[in-house]
């Protein structure tokens, strides 16, 4: 089950909410969490899947161990046991077609048995264990309080990446006003019509100009664009939702973009796209050796390859990991020095393929199809400038996509909200304006993502 998918938003989330309501307790809120959690962990496989959930028991074990464990390598083992085992269990279900190639038929899985995104399932427990290791936070003597942040579907599909610290209070005791109910409610949908409209006009144009049967100079450049654009809607567009979830159930979670903008560079862009998934690595393999220069380099370097390979196990996503990592140890030894003293639009050039040719990476899984693609950009081995059927794809989808792009540049939302502010503070008249207006706009926002799933 997905967020986007109509049964969850017209029968699971629904129900789910009304069950909520039957009662105030926060004890009670958490047991409704918990078990339909489970049925959406679940949802159109086996049962035998909740056994997964007996890694929280080992989990649970673990922090204890590493929170009251007097000798300092009980506690560091600890955390490597929590490691090990979560990077197993992440190996068996997300990478099982790998036995297959080594002939290890028994731990080859059915795509039915596999979980819905068991990474972000797998890195909490890792990065649960890690802050009571590093004593970020105090060990969780009650299980079931555990229990609630793991299997927690607020943030299955696509994250955030939220830690136990940043909620625990929220986990012992939380309300849910009118106010979590609006914004939860407007912030789900506005994530819902992302992924339903722009992601998936992007995703047409996408996959109209990367068509090697008839690859285009035009399609080279619109399509891999158009695959960024996907490709943050979609990942933008569940987190918005995650987000809305939250808040619907009395969470707020930190905020997983940061605001970017040219002087932020790749480093930037890398930083704010998944500030906390980021934030995760840089804490346990970075910064501890921000000091040590050779140490910083190699803490960056396989962080770059860990997320390349969290991302998808394949050589490209390796090499998508490492391509970014580089870039970033390179601006922070020399290259932002230099770049901070030349005119803005340089500054901009080199972001804009620095992230374009980093999309390509991850999108080809073949080096030929990446060198074809390359080529194709300066119209090597091309016949004509575009097809007939990248520019039907194009004109279509034309509005949507310049809406989509003025969304991505940086600072316009800003801009959009500043003067919505100004103009609803005027007077009470303006500001009921401005009311009603979005109630309208989510309405629609909500009609249009439904029929585009609906023909998807």
């Amino acid at each position: 089950m997905l967020y986007s998918d109509l049964i969850f938003i017209y029968g699971f989330l629904p129900i789910t909410i009304l069950i909520t309501f039957l009662d105030r307790s926060t004890e009670y809120k958490n047991l409704i969490l918990v078990l339909t959690s489970v049925v959406f962990f679940t949802f159109g496989r086996p049962i035998i899947i909740c056994l997964l959930f007996l890694t929280v028991i080992f989990d649970y074990l673990f922090g204890l161990a590493a929170g009251y464990g007097r000798k300092k390598w009980l506690r560091a083992l600890s955390f490597f046991c929590s490691i090990v085992m979560n990077s197993t269990l992440y190996i068996v279900f997300c990478w099982n077609s790998l036995f297959k190639n080594f002939g290890i038929e028994q731990l080859t899985l059915t795509k039915k048995l596999i979980p819905m995104c068991i990474a972000f399932y797998t890195i909490r427990g890792i990065s649960y264990v890690g802050d009571v290791y590093k004593k970020r936070i105090k060990p969780e003597k009650n299980i079931f309080c555990l229990l609630v942040y793991m299997v927690n579907y607020h943030f299955m599909v696509a994250g955030p990446i939220v830690r136990y610290g940043d909620i625990s209070d929220k986990i012992r005791r939380r309300t849910i006003t009118g106010q979590n109910l609006n914004d939860g409610l407007n912030r789900f949908i506005i994530g819902f019509a992302k992924v339903m409209i722009l992601g998936i006009s992007f995703e047409k144009v996408k996959e109209a100009g990367l068509n090697f049967a008839e690859l285009t100079p035009f399609g080279a450049w619109v399509g891999m664009l158009a695959f960024i654009g996907n490709i943050y809607f979609v990942f933008t567009g569940y987190i918005d939702m995650a987000m809305g979830l939250g808040l619907l159930n009395g969470f707020k979670y930190k905020e997983n973009f940061l605001p970017y903008s040219v002087r932020g560079y790749v480093s930037g862009i890398v930083k704010g796209f998944n500030k906390l998934l980021i934030d995760f690595f840089e804490d346990f393999l970075v910064v501890p050796f921000k000091k040590n220069k050779s140490r910083y380099i190699s803490g960056v370097l396989l962080s770059g390859v860990l997320i390349g390979l969290w991302y998808g196990f394949s050589q490209n996503f390796l090499i998508f990991g490492l391509y970014f990592a580089l870039l970033v140890i390179i601006e922070k030894l020399f290259l932002k020095r230099i770049l901070d003293k030349l005119p803005k639009i340089i500054g901009f050039i080199y972001t804009f393929f620095a992230v374009f040719v980093g999309a390509a990476i991850a999108y080809f899984s073949k080096l030929e199809d990446f060198l074809n693609w390359f080529k194709a950009l300066f119209g090597v081995g091309t016949d004509y400038m575009w097809s007939v059927n990248m520019r039907n794809k194009t004109l279509s989808y034309l509005f949507l996509l310049i809406i989509g792009v003025f969304i991505i540049i940086p600072g316009f939302k800003n801009i959009i909200k500043s003067q919505l502010k100004a103009f609803s503070q005027k007077s009470e008249k303006n500001y009921a304006v401005i009311r009603i207006s979005q109630t309208v706009c989510i309405c629609l926002l909500l009609a249009m993502a439904t029929a585009s799933s609906v023909t998807a």
